[in-house]
């Protein structure tokens, strides 16, 4: 159970691309060995709060509005898991190309443009045998997302549609 205040922040879990991103929190959650989350775009702090629930470790979340970033850490404090997640408010475009850290499992809710813009940002972050989840997309913006994001670094695994929306869960391959 999470509770959630989103205030002006987007996620609450009922949107269509928020709701595939916490099925696959909670379709790769550790079962054994540690994994670590990196949401990008996190508005409430949702997406970070069910991981750090589900023993995610460690958990980063970041997001270019200053209030989101308020707002995820106020939500993180009511569900009692703040000490275990480090927001961020950090714009996904100043990101570095070659991530310092990587993660088991980068969750990027954005939009089409942003995930497009930053491509080779995003997919940095994804640690080889990781997984990447695209969502925010409209159905209509979808195709071209895939065909950019699909690449010999990074298999789509699954794509779901939801209205006029449509998400994609890819898995990050090791470098030959």
């Amino acid at each position: 159970m999470i509770i959630l205040d989103p205030g002006l922040s987007f996620g609450t879990g009922q949107h269509p691309t928020t709701g595939f991103c916490l099925q696959q929190v909670v379709a790769h959650r550790p079962k054994g060995s540690p994994k670590s989350f990196l949401d990008l775009g996190t508005g409430s702090g949702i997406l970070a709060i069910a991981a750090a629930k589900l023993g995610y470790a460690p958990v980063s979340a970041l997001d270019f509005d200053p209030d989101a970033v308020r707002i995820a850490r106020m939500n993180a404090r009511k569900n009692r898991v703040a000490d275990r997640i480090d927001f961020q408010h950090q714009d996904v475009a100043r990101l570095s190309r070659r991530a310092k850290q990587q993660y088991s499992l980068v969750c990027a809710n954005l939009t089409a443009d942003l995930l497009l813009k930053n491509r080779d940002r995003i997919v940095s972050q994804t640690a080889p045998g990781g997984h990447l989840v695209l969502a925010g997309i409209l159905r209509t913006e979808f195709e071209s997302v895939r065909k950019h994001y699909t690449s010999p670094r990074l298999r789509l695994l699954r794509t779901r549609k939801q209205g006029e929306w449509e998400s994609a869960a890819f898995e990050a391959l090791p470098r030959t």
